[in-house]
Formats: C-alpha cells, structure tokens, sequence
C-alpha cells in the first residue's frame, strides 16, 4: 500500500465495508481489478459498497430509527476541496425529506475548517446552540 493519504483513506474504506479474511494482506475485496489490460469493475461487490457506505443508501433502512431523534443536523462546505462531498451532503437532505425524516441542513460559505472555533466560528453560533435546544438531562443526574 502507497504511503500517501488517498490510498489510506480508500484501503480504510474498503477494510470497513468489503473485508474478506481470506485475502490477505489487507484483507479485502477490491471492486476493480486488471483482465487482460483493462479494468473491470465488479458491479456486485461496488453495490455492496454503496449500500454500506454512502448514507442517503442506507436511510430506507433506518428511517424509523432517524424519525426517533430528538434533533439532526449536519450542515457542508459550499466550497469544499471535493466537490462529491457537496453533491453527497445535498442528497442526503433531499433523501431524508423525501422519508419524511425531520433534520437541519446547511450548505455554507467558505471552507471546510474556516471560522469553526473562533468566538464567531460555527461551533459557538450553530453547534452549541443546537445542543442546547435538542439535549435533555435528567436533573437527578447532576450532583
């Protein structure tokens, strides 16, 4: 395996949703491989790892659970580096409404990182005040 980030994150990915024992030394199945000098995808094992990993794929599956929440709320970079992180945030949303599945989403300006922790930054101005709107303690637990 490269040493650089990308294979990393992708060999992690696959460990996590197409592991296989039996093929060592990463121990995984690999949607694609060379025949004859051409790659081949395999459309059953690229199916499963849809199924698995992106989430608007996995929200039939769960929506009874998700409908339970108190609160959800993620929100995404309008300018994020990768654009499929844009595209795949936004189709979660529309999936989650299209369950009926009450949430907060936004898309907003800047970089992914930019303002987070400054004292204007998301985390004090959309984080925390999510948290304190959606989190309920029991007053028998603070002592």
């Amino acid at each position: 395996m490269k040493k650089d980030g990308y294979s990393q994150i992708f060999t992690t990915i696959f460990q996590a949703h197409l592991p296989n024992v039996n093929k060592p030394p990463l121990f995984i199945d690999l949607s694609a491989h060379r025949t004859e000098g051409q790659l081949v995808i395999d459309s059953k094992l690229m199916q499963r790892l849809r199924n698995n990993f992106f989430l608007e794929s996995m929200i039939p599956q769960y929506a009874d659970n998700l409908k339970s929440l108190r609160g959800f709320k993620f929100d995404w970079s309008r300018s994020d580096l990768n654009q499929d992180h844009v595209y795949s945030n936004q189709a979660l949303t529309h999936k989650l409404n299209e369950f009926g599945i009450v949430h907060e989403a936004e898309e907003y300006n800047g970089a992914w990182g930019e303002g987070i922790w400054s004292k204007d930054g998301r985390i004090y101005t959309e984080v925390l005040p999510f948290f304190g709107r959606h989190l309920v303690f029991d007053d028998t637990s603070r002592k």
